[in-house]
């Protein structure tokens, strides 16, 4: 009872900060365009979807020429009367009726084609990883449990509900259940450092940039630290030094933990496979960063590919920010990570909010094949595997 209850207050502590993080963000929000005028006052657009096109607003003699349909305003305001901002910008905000219907679909589905490659290297990934444990798991199977897993994270059970259910089912598999289930976090741990070491690669390119000098000691904090856990799992002589095996000993469930370590100590047996797990970990963000810069091409937001290494490293940092198990898919906090990187640079408020939104869709879209595995019962054993398994 004390567990359960300890559940349901961790998600609804992490419902609460999502939900407050996302209000944060969303309370300068806006559903129509806005503008600034000279003067300081500020009146709400109504065709600056039409004048933003219009090739006049290029040209600085023509451009007076246009005038804005404002409320209140029967024959409009000339556009010279924006103010603009220090790099001459006019000061309009773009609400997200305007950036909605500004999207443009042929770029949002490219970015879906190219999310569509993941499932399959995260496949190859966590089969590699349960073989490592001596686990017996075909390709087909290791799929159908990623889509699954993909599919529970985004709309049943939060970020770690897939992970619950790979590990229940893979274990299923086999008679070692500890080890199929630690394979599951090491599988996880290994995504995690991948990010991380992308992360710190990526921001090198952009070390004269204030908004990433700030990220540099965290990053590389958590980089140190998580190479600092890979060195005691893997090291015999430091695992003597801190007298591991003697701690683990001394903890609640000392045979089971001892088994977990044992899991992930089995690792270092296979450095060939783990670094192509790290690889193909690198592929897969790559191809999402990839994804979710075609989905911001899409919604209108600026640069294109000239901008790549800054999408490459703000969108790295941001599903970094998403990653940390705060809240429910990043839910607030990535959103505002986004916002620092993006806004007034490579687009508006609305766009880049709406940024947030495409990653998310993106990653769902391709985990709704997984809603099939658990309601057509497809996830477990075949009848062969369970005969075996009987006989072993």
């Amino acid at each position: 009872v004390a567990s359960r209850n300890r559940k349901i207050l961790s998600i609804a502590l992490r419902t609460v900060v999502g939900v407050g993080i996302m209000l944060l963000v969303l309370r300068s929000v806006s559903f129509h365009d806005w503008a600034t005028l000279e003067d300081g006052r500020e009146v709400r657009v109504e065709n600056w979807q039409e004048l933003k096109d219009d090739p006049r607003l290029e040209d600085p003699e023509r451009a007076p020429e246009l005038r804005l349909a404002v409320e209140g305003e029967p024959g409009g305001i000339p556009l010279d009367r924006v103010a603009r901002d220090d790099e001459g910008n006019l000061r309009i905000t773009v609400g997200l009726a305007t950036a909605a219907r500004s999207a443009d679909l042929t770029w949002i589905l490219l970015s879906l084609l190219c999310f569509a490659r993941t499932p399959l290297p995260q496949s190859v990934r966590f089969r590699w990883m349960v073989q490592a444990q001596e686990i017996d798991l075909s390709l087909w199977e290791s799929m159908k449990l990623v889509y699954a897993g993909n599919f529970l994270n985004f709309v049943a059970l939060g970020s770690t509900g897939g992970d619950v259910f790979k590990a229940y089912y893979v274990s299923t598999h086999t008679d070692r259940k500890t080890e199929a289930v630690t394979t599951v976090l090491l599988d996880r741990a290994v995504g995690m450092v991948g990010l991380v070491v992308i992360t710190l690669l990526v921001m090198t390119l952009r070390l004269d940039d204030p908004k990433i000098q700030g990220w540099l000691p965290i990053v590389g904090a958590l980089l140190v630290g998580l190479v600092a856990a890979v060195f005691v799992a893997f090291s015999r002589r430091a695992r003597r030094r801190l007298r591991v095996e003697e701690w683990l000993g001394r903890l609640p469930f000392g045979d089971q933990v001892r088994r977990i370590d044992a899991a992930t100590h089995r690792m270092r047996g296979h450095p060939r496979r783990l670094a192509a797990a790290l690889a193909v970990t690198v592929v897969l963000q790559g191809l999402a960063i990839t994804s979710f810069m075609l989905a911001g091409v899409g919604l209108g937001m600026k640069g294109g590919l000239a901008a790549f290494p800054d999408y490459l490293v703000y969108l790295a940092l941001a599903m970094l920010v998403a990653a940390v198990p705060i809240s429910y898919q990043g839910l607030g906090t990535m959103d505002a990570a986004l916002q620092v990187f993006f806004r007034g640079v490579y687009g508006n408020f609305s766009q880049v909010l709406f940024l947030g939104f495409a990653m998310r869709l993106v990653q769902l879209f391709w985990s709704l094949p997984g809603a099939l595995v658990p309601l057509t019962g497809s996830h477990g054993p075949s009848r062969e595997k369970l005969a075996q398994l009987k006989l072993d």
